[in-house]
């Protein structure tokens, strides 16, 4: 795996291991090779596969069990949970609300009242929330740069 001022890339082996669905291939990475995988695995792994066949079948049980010693995927597993369309709806809104109240931070569609401060806000919530907060943090920034741009 080549490094590159501190990126991280997927090798041309796992690439292809990839590519192909050659589990046995995937099986033999090591752990950092492994984690660049995690999202596609986790999702293939999660997702109705087109393929029904008993070769995939296991496949699969061999990618689950590649992937139920990996802590990060909880976490893969809850992203892809949240319903993406409906929180872009919703951060769209956000915009136009702060647009109208000029940039106020009174109101706002993506996060109801704070019960802790942002940052314990944060730490305690679900994906969705952690989502939520941090998108209506970046629409107040980007809110701010423009007003003070204009001023």
């Amino acid at each position: 795996m080549a490094d590159s001022t501190g990126l991280q890339f997927v090798s041309p082996y796992a690439f292809e291991a990839m590519q192909k669905v050659d589990v046995v291939r995937l099986a033999a990475l090591s752990d950092p090779e492994l984690r660049l995988l995690l999202p596609c695995l986790v999702r293939m792994a999660l997702c109705a596969p087109a393929d029904q066949s008993q070769s995939w079948a296991q496949d699969k049980k061999l990618i689950l069990r590649l992937l139920s010693g990996v802590e990060a995927v909880n976490s893969i597993v809850a992203l892809l949970s949240v319903d993406f369309h409906a929180l872009e709806q919703d951060a769209r809104k956000e915009q136009q609300l702060r647009h109208k109240a000029g940039g106020s931070n009174g109101e706002s569609i993506l996060v109801s009242q704070l019960q802790h401060g942002l940052t314990l806000e944060f730490e305690h919530s679900d994906p969705l929330r952690r989502l939520r907060l941090t998108l209506s943090e970046l629409l107040a920034i980007m809110n701010k740069v423009r007003s003070e741009l204009l001023a």
